[in-house]
């Protein structure tokens, strides 16, 4: 059964967009350092990917089209990002900065046209922290955006790194959303068989990008945050006793993190994207429904296509709870209430 919210819009927080004129724009230098858009793993994968790519088009193209699964899907906001692809951390700084600006004013005067349905978050070019302050502030300031999408990693650096200070201080300071989502794997010879970049490659980019953020003092630094990690979090939530057990006992664990590593995990917000009502279950119970957001990944294959099904069906949830996961939450952090 579907879960209803008793009031105020059911808001998606984790959905992409392809933005045509930087597609076009980028493909041959995507080509020339070998960043064709998935084309990884067997044989079999590409495949599948390449018919993904055309199931997509119009979903990714269309506004129309979109708004028309939102409400076959119950969802009245988007909180649209670019396509993990999109990023475009390998490309040199300017570049880099240069196709974020067209991204991030061709996805908010795309989604004008259509008020009150979407809530687009901006995309930074993080290989450059002052490129990425200075998006980050042209995002806000200028075009009204009140978040970000960034990857897990900056072409294998990570995000906590202390280059980055500057951007995760601005990004506190003016109460941006920061939605983390991974780019499948650092590791990929690993992980070529079985779709595994993706089933479990994001779920693990996940739990590192957290634990950086928590293990080199991000969280501590700037306890006003806004971070939600897609895909539930990864496995991280469903296994902090790990850490927080390795911080008691271990010195290296604990040298630079003050608090118990689970106490700045609860700080993070999750999204439902974890297929099972048991797991969202799990993250209500262990982190709270105010930090528990409903998330589809639309309109990718590994997507929830019904998320109001899988709210409703978590067992034992309040009306209450229920609000805050369909849309009360994602309301708060991105200013709506």
């Amino acid at each position: 059964m579907r879960a209803q919210r008793s009031d105020g819009p059911v808001i998606d927080i984790h959905c992409h967009r392809e933005c045509g004129p930087v597609t076009k724009m980028m493909k041959v230098e995507a080509e020339r350092v070998g960043r064709v858009p998935l084309a990884y793993g067997t044989a079999v994968t590409r495949e599948v990917n390449r018919r993904q790519l055309e199931y997509l088009r119009p979903k990714m193209d269309s506004l129309e089209v979109r708004l028309a699964d939102m409400d076959r899907m119950g969802v009245d906001i988007q909180a649209v990002a670019v396509s993990v692809y999109q990023y475009y951390y390998w490309a040199e700084p300017e570049v880099g900065a240069q196709v974020c600006r067209i991204i991030n004013e061709e996805l908010v005067e795309a989604t004008s046209k259509h008020p009150g349905r979407f809530s687009p978050l901006g995309s930074v070019p993080l290989q450059s922290t002052e490129a990425a302050v200075a998006e980050l502030l042209y995002c806000v300031n200028e075009l009204g955006m009140r978040g970000l999408e960034i990857g897990s990693h900056v072409e294998g650096s990570e995000i906590s790194d202390e280059r980055l200070e500057n951007f995760w201080a601005e990004a506190e300071r003016l109460g941006a959303v920061v939605l983390i989502h991974t780019e499948g794997h650092t590791h990929r010879e690993r992980l070529q068989g079985h779709n595994f970049v993706n089933i479990i490659g994001h779920a693990f980019e996940a739990t590192l990008a957290t634990a950086h953020l928590i293990f080199n003092g991000v969280m501590e630094r700037y306890p006003k945050l806004k971070v939600v990690i897609v895909h539930g979090g990864g496995y991280l939530p469903a296994y902090a006793g790990r850490i927080d057990h390795g911080w008691r006992a271990r010195a290296d664990v604990s040298e630079g993190v003050p608090k118990l590593p689970s106490e700045y995990l609860k700080r993070f917000f999750f999204d439902t994207m974890v297929f099972d009502p048991d797991q969202v279950k799990f993250l209500v119970d262990k982190y709270g429904a105010d930090h528990v957001l409903l998330g589809t990944d639309y309109p990718y294959d590994m997507g929830d296509d019904d998320p109001l099904e899988l709210i409703g069906s978590v067992p034992g949830l309040s009306q209450t709870q229920i609000d805050l996961i369909a849309g009360g939450n994602a309301a708060r952090l991105l200013g709506y209430t």
